[in-house]
């Protein structure tokens, strides 16, 4: 799996998941224990990096519905 005390996306990704359900918010947690550990630089960068995924996402649902509709005969440009 993952190196022991290696912090991955993977690794992050599940004690979110896991601590989602513990005492206070998640989000209050996560500001807490987790965001206040870096610079404005690095969370601009983090910002930046979650900015650009959730780009990517919505262009493979327009890729996907673009798909679909040339399947159906329609012409369909961006």
């Amino acid at each position: 799996m993952t190196q022991e005390g290696k912090l991955t996306p993977v690794v992050l990704a599940a004690a979110i998941h896991e601590n989602m359900n513990a005492k206070g918010t998640l989000k209050a947690q996560f500001k807490t224990n987790f965001l206040s550990k870096f610079s404005q630089e690095e969370l601009e960068g983090i910002k930046q990096g979650i900015e650009s995924e959730i780009k990517g996402r919505k262009m493979m649902v327009v890729d996907e519905k673009i798909k679909f509709l040339e399947e159906m005969g329609y012409k369909v440009s961006k």
